[in-house]
């Protein structure tokens, strides 16, 4: 599917769609000789709330059939969410296999996206011994290390995983529903990225979360529902200063 650069946000999005999900602008009006706009974005309010997105990302040698698409999900996931909130500050971190030795390594830590769209493009994608890998202690590590920002009113935070293959046992001994219930619980957005496993629909459902395959074309669809879910739940924390999703978790095929 082709896409096309928003000139507002500068989200991409698919060239069947009129209006942009990330911050609405119409791509059908005002347009002037050589397709250009002759009529300039509207300047819109950003929402007085901080967006906190910690990302993990795994960088064993069965995700880099990915290494193009990886990135391309990101910048779908990141740049419409800048053009709606006041505030925006990442974290992206890296993980393995830590049998094999591969730690997590935290390379943006509460930084701007430009941070993280740098730092996803330097990941080199190999070692790693044979699936599963450590997904669940990298998204537990985000959950228990990132400062987040407990009033739902003036915040509202979200977990990343981009993953292939199924997870191992976490070693603090916890299992893929109680840490999405810990997610659930501090109010924050799970989305993963990834190839579906029994582990990570446990943890996605737990948590209330969404699911979206990976790959190295991923398709726009799926990052404007992301990007659409995220800027949703601003609009909601801007308004009402709720601690859940607007709309219901559904399972993406």
């Amino acid at each position: 599917m082709n896409t096309r650069e928003c000139p507002s946000c500068k989200s991409m999005v698919a060239d069947n769609v009129d209006t942009c999900p990330g911050c609405g602008w119409q791509f059908n009006v005002g347009i002037g000789k050589g397709g250009v706009s002759i009529v300039p974005p509207a300047v819109r309010p950003k929402l007085p709330c901080e967006v906190q997105i910690a990302i993990t990302d795994d960088r064993t040698g069965s995700s880099n059939q990915f290494k193009v698409g990886i990135p391309i999900t990101v910048e779908g996931i990141l740049t419409p969410v800048v053009a709606k909130a006041r505030e925006v500050k990442v974290w992206f971190q890296t993980h393995g296999d830590l049998d094999e030795g591969q730690d997590m390594v935290l390379l943006v830590e509460g930084g701007t996206v430009e941070d993280a769209k740098k730092a996803v493009k330097s990941v080199v994608y190999e070692g790693g011994g044979d699936p599963p890998e450590h997904h669940l202690d990298a998204v537990e590590r985000l959950l228990t290390t990132v400062p987040w920002i407990a009033d739902p009113r003036k915040a509202r935070g979200a977990i990343v995983l981009l993953a292939t293959a199924d997870s191992k046992p976490a070693r603090s001994g916890k299992t893929a529903r109680q840490i999405g219930e810990e997610i659930k619980q501090k109010g924050l957005l799970l989305y993963l990225v990834v190839e579906e496993t029994p582990q990570l629909r446990e943890l996605c459902d737990a948590a209330e979360g969404w699911l979206f395959p990976i790959s190295n074309t991923p398709d726009p669809k799926d990052l404007q529902q992301i990007a659409s879910k995220v800027a949703a739940s601003i609009t909601q924390v801007a308004g009402l200063g709720a601690t859940v999703p607007l709309t219901a978790p559904q399972k993406v095929a």
